[in-house]
C-alpha cells in the first residue's frame, strides 16, 4: 500500500513550486501581482471541491494469519485482526468504486466512508459528517493491480475517466488520497512522464508525477485541472519511507477498459497467444545477435498454445500486432488486454532480418502461477561468475517432482550471501545455454563463463516457472 510521514522537504519542494507557478504569472506592475495568484487559488481549490466528494477511504479487515513456530515447534497464529487503509474513487453515482486490489488483499471485511453526508443504503451507518457504507468485491485485475467494489447507495458523485486526451509530460495534476489515515489529502505536481516503464519486462506504462504520493494513497485518482480522472495512485519509489517525487498512477484509459469489462463480466478477458515476451535491452540485443533493440524479445512458446502453432519462434522480434506498432512489453500487453479469445490476430515478428506476418486464434490469458521455490539437495557446487549455488539438473532426484519443461541444464539451488555479483537468478531456475549455446552440466557452464572476455555481452536463457527467459549478465 502506497504511503509515508510528513516531512520537511515535502513542505520545501511544496514552496518551491508555489515559487515557480508565481513567477509563470508574475505581471510587471506590483499592483496587479497578487491576482494571477488569486485566480489560479481560486481555479485549484475548485478542483478540489469538485473532487474530493467522488474520493472515499477504503478500510479493510485481514483475518489473523499463521505466524511461525514457538520454542516447542507448535505453530503460532496471529490472534489480532490486521487493519488496512487506501484509496478509491466513485466512477459511477450507482456506487461503483475503484481501487487497487493491493488494497483489498485477503479482506474479509471492506468498509467505505465517503467525504459528505450521504444518505447510506443498506446498511449504511451515519458517522459525524460522513456516511460510512459496506463494501463488496465486484471484482479484481491483479495483472495491472486494480479492483471494482461496490456499496449499495444511489445518487453518490462519480468523476469521469479521461480516456480520449493524452496526458502530456509538465501538465499540472493533483493527487487525492488517505496518506496514514488522514482522509482527502490533497497534493499537486506535474506529469513527470505520460508513459514510464519502471522496469524493461513490465507489463504497464504509469503516469508519473512528482505531486506527493504516499502510504494511504493507494488507489486515489491523480487528476487535471479540469477535475478529470487521468490515472489511479499505485505506487512510489521511495528510499526513505516517504514521498520523494516518484509517484506513479495506472492511466486512465487502461482503468476504464478494466472497469467496464470487470462491471460487465466480473472478469478482464484478455487475448494469449501463449508467447512468453521480453524487454529488448542493449545486451540482449548484442548477445542474443537481434536485428534490432526495438519491438519484444519471445522468449518462450507454451506448448500447443496458437503462437506455436502460428510459426512464432523464441528469439523472434515482435514489431506490431494487428498493425499497431509494438515498442515495449505494455504496448503488446495493452493490445491484447482488447482482444478475446477467437479473435484472428496478425502478428509482425522480424526473424533474422526478415519481416514475417503470421495468423493466429488467441486463447483467453490467465494469471501467473505461483510456484513453490525448491529445497536445496546435496552435491552443490558455486558458480563465482553468477554469484548462485548450483546443482545437476539431470542428477536431481526432484526433477519428476517438479514441473521442468527441460531435463538437462543447471539447477540454481540458491544465490551466495554477501557477494558482489547481481545476476537476475532465483532459486528454482534452471540455466539452459550461455550465448546461446545448450549447457548439459556445471563443467561445461564454467567453460563456457572462463571464455568469455571481460565487458562482452552475456546472455543466459532460463526457465523459470515453466517458463523461458533471457537473462543478461552485466560484465567486467
Amino acid at each position: 500500500m502506497v504511503g509515508g510521514r510528513v516531512m520537511i522537504r515535502n513542505s520545501v519542494a511544496h514552496i518551491r513550486k508555489l515559487l515557480v507557478l508565481s513567477c509563470l504569472f508574475w505581471p510587471l506592475g506590483a499592483r496587479a501581482q497578487s491576482d494571477p495568484l488569486a485566480a489560479f487559488n481560486d481555479a485549484l481549490e475548485k478542483v478540489v471541491a469538485k473532487v474530493a466528494p467522488s474520493v472515499v477511504q477504503v478500510e479493510v479487515v485481514v483475518p489473523p494469519r499463521k505466524g511461525g513456530h514457538d520454542e516447542d515447534g507448535r505453530l503460532e497464529a496471529e490472534l489480532k485482526l490486521q487493519h488496512a487503509i487506501g484509496t478509491g474513487v466513485i466512477v459511477d453515482p450507482a456506487g461503483y468504486i475503484v481501487t487497487n486490489a493491493h488494497v483489498i488483499d485477503g479482506a474479509s471485511r471492506i468498509t467505505v466512508t465517503l467525504d459528505r453526508k450521504w444518505r447510506a443504503l443498506g446498511g449504511g451507518t451515519r458517522h459525524e459528517n460522513r456516511s460510512t457504507l459496506n463494501a463488496r468485491v465486484i471484482g479484481e485485475f491483479r495483472e495491472a493491480d486494480l479492483a471494482v467494489i461496490k456499496v449499495d447507495a444511489e445518487g453518490l458523485p462519480a468523476l469521469s475517466l479521461k480516456v480520449g486526451t493524452e496526458v502530456r509530460q509538465g501538465q499540472l495534476v493533483i493527487a487525492f488520497g488517505s496518506p496514514e489515515g488522514l482522509q482527502n489529502s490533497v497534493s499537486f505536481g506535474i506529469v513527470s512522464s505520460p508513459a514510464r516503464q519502471i522496469n524493461p519486462d513490465g507489463h504497464l506504462l504509469y503516469v508519473q508525477t512528482d505531486a506527493a504520493i504516499n502510504p494511504g494513497n493507494s488507489g486515489g485518482p491523480l487528476v487535471d485541472t479540469n477535475g478529470c480522472v487521468v490515472g489511479i495512485d499505485t505506487l512510489l519509489i521511495t528510499q526513505g519511507g516517504g514521498s520523494e517525487g516518484l509517484g506513479f498512477a495506472i492511466p486512465s484509459r487502461l482503468v476504464n477498459f478494466i472497469y467496464e469489462s470487470i462491471r460487465l463480466k466480473g472478469n478482464v478477458s484478455w487475448a494469449d497467444p501463449g508467447i512468453t515476451v521480453q524487454g529488448i535491452t542493449h545486451t540482449l540485443a548484442e548477445g542474443l545477435k537481434l536485428p534490432r533493440e526495438t519491438g519484444v524479445l519471445v522468449s518462450d512458446l507454451a506448448p500447443g498454445a496458437s503462437g506455436q502453432a502460428a510459426g512464432v519462434r523464441t528469439r523472434d522480434v515482435i514489431i506490431a500486432l494487428d498493425g499497431q506498432q509494438v515498442d515495449n512489453v505494455p504496448q503488446y500487453y495493452e493490445i491484447l488486454y482488447h482482444k478475446t479469445a477467437g479473435d484472428t490476430l496478425t502478428i509482425s515478428v522480424v526473424r533474422d532480418s526478415r519481416l514475417l506476418n503470421l495468423q493466429m486464434k488467441v486463447e483467453d490469458g490467465v494469471s501467473d502461477q505461483q510456484n513453490s521455490a525448491i529445497a536445496p539437495e546435496p552435491a552443490i557446487r558455486y558458480v563465482p561468475e553468477l554469484g548462485v549455488l548450483c546443482s545437476e539438473l539431470a542428477q536431481s532426484l526432484r526433477v519428476k517432482s517438479a514441473n521442468f519443461r527441460s531435463n538437462t541444464g543447471v539447477l540454481v539451488e540458491a544465490k551466495a550471501v554477501g557477494r558482489d555479483v547481481d545476476v537476475n537468478l532465483e532459486a528454482g531456475d534452471v540455466i539452459l545455454a550461455v550465448n546461446l549455446t545448450r549447457i548439459s552440466g556445471i563443467a561445461q557452464l564454467h567453460s563456457l563463463l572462463d571464455r568469455i572476455r571481460p565487458g562482452a555481452p552475456v546472455v543466459l536463457r532460463v526457465e523459470r516457472m515453466s517458463q523461458f527467459i533471457y537473462v543478461p549478465v552485466e560484465t567486467n
